[in-house]
């Protein structure tokens, strides 16, 4: 009796050993979107992860409160693109997490706009403009909308066959910048919708941008990891550049893009950040310097989903770049030397990893003193704002909105600071109304 039962425990014990081999092994063999979409936590569409961070913190450092913009959205019955903000209602819903700072408070939603079928996938307000948004999606649409009293569609610009991965407004906002991923960046009048000009890249445009120093010129950034300067003026290609890593490195590509005054900083697909200097002369680029690469922080070679440049940054002290990247990690950059292009890393946190490229950019600062906050969103449909000041302790999450109803992936300030854009998965662009008092 007695080695009968212990066989019995023994076999137990076998089988389930094998069951939980044979579970690991086939979670695995998942795509890493398939694991995401498994893992979607049933309360608030949170998902596996983010619950699991949100409990282990909550023990570390108990259960403070911050009240939660949530939005119940309702079916419009106008049937069009846009829906006013009355046709959804705002409750204040409790969390977990810290106070939410006064500036970052928002009254609700100034407009949403659902006329896209499918994921939008970039989005950007346009420079000394509140009211002019553009933003492109997965079939290749870019729309130009303005944003007054009503929401209204100036123009639906139709040239590229393949998804919208980036946009660029010049600075006085007279022209629109579209990257597709069938190898084009198109140039556009923002005012008619004119189509000026359609530079042909040598393979899927990742981002594209305006030189700061120089409108006329234009730098895209390939897919094969090439950097191709256009003329705007005559359509011609100015100088073609190919990004290189060290010698054991192959296969890169250009990811994200950001230029400041006389630097241009390239993020490829393994979180390497390329500076190169840009060497005018007569208003014609002479050729692109490379002057230091930067590895990924901590040696996670995970492709950057965005790359932002900031003149100021109150943690860095200065000039600043942040990177949001596949895997998960933000990355907060200081300038330590100008002349060298040399970065130092400042802040290095986790965010629940994501199954796309989900972009993050900086916050408006009330005060120059006050802590670094970022926002971006997130695959459990809600929209963040962090605090990224102390690394140590991790993302500390300040605001929460919720409205969406699929992951959000890009998020863009106004001019003024007062709305905050963001789109998701399932066509829909929600522009956010931060206080009147800020």
């Amino acid at each position: 009796m007695p080695a009968s039962h212990s066989q019995g425990r023994f076999l137990f014990w076998a089988l389930a050993m094998v069951n939980v081999s044979l579970r690991a092994y086939i979670w695995h063999q998942k795509s890493v979107e398939e694991q995401i979409a498994r893992e979607f936590w049933t309360l608030n569409h949170s998902t596996y992860h983010g619950y699991r961070d949100y409990v282990s913190k909550c023990k570390e450092h108990g259960f403070p409160e911050q009240q939660v913009l949530q939005v119940q959205r309702r079916p419009s019955s106008a049937g069009g693109p846009s829906v006013a903000a009355s046709e959804y209602s705002v409750s204040s819903m409790a969390s977990l997490t810290s106070q939410v700072p006064t500036a970052y408070s928002f009254a609700g939603m100034q407009h949403i706009l659902e006329d896209n079928e499918v994921r939008v996938t970039v989005l950007k307000f346009g420079h000394l403009s509140s009211d002019l948004l553009a933003y492109g999606a997965q079939d290749g649409v870019v729309r130009v909308v303005g944003l007054g009293q009503t929401c209204t569609v100036h123009h639906v610009l139709k040239q590229h066959q393949r998804a919208i991965s980036d946009l660029d407004w010049s600075l006085d906002n007279t022209f629109l910048l579209s990257a597709g991923l069938e190898g084009s960046v198109t140039m556009w009048m923002a005012a008619t919708g004119q189509l000026l000009r359609i530079f042909l890249t040598t393979s899927p445009a990742c981002c594209a941008k305006f030189h700061l120093v120089n409108q006329n010129l234009i730098i895209a950034g390939t897919e094969s990891g090439v950097l191709q300067v256009f003329n705007c003026s005559t359509g011609k290609l100015a100088l073609t550049q190919a990004l290189t890593g060290s010698s054991n490195v192959s296969g890169l590509s250009c990811s994200a893009m950001a230029v400041s005054n006389n630097l241009l900083y390239v993020a490829d697909n393994r979180g390497c950040i390329h500076t190169l200097r840009c060497d005018i002369k007569n208003g014609m680029l002479q050729s692109l310097v490379l002057l230091t690469r930067t590895p990924a922080p901590s040696g996670k070679l995970s492709e950057t989903a965005s790359l932002v440049y900031s003149p100021y940054s109150s943690t860095a002290r200065g000039q600043a770049l942040l990177m949001s990247s596949l895997d998960g990690s933000v990355s907060l950059f200081k300038l330590a030397d100008a002349a060298a292009g040399r970065l130092e890393l400042v802040s290095n946190c986790e965010v629940p990893r994501a199954a796309r490229k989900i972009r993050a950019t900086f916050c408006p600062k009330v005060h120059i003193t006050e802590p670094e906050y970022i926002v971006m969103g997130g695959e459990d449909t809600s929209v963040y704002i962090y605090d990224i000041s102390k690394p140590s302790q991790g993302p500390l999450v300040v605001n929460q909105l919720q409205g969406h109803m699929a992951p959000v992936v890009d998020v863009s300030w106004s001019y003024n600071e007062a709305l905050l854009a963001s789109c998701d998965c399932d066509g829909a662009v929600i522009v956010w109304k931060r206080e009147q008092s800020h």
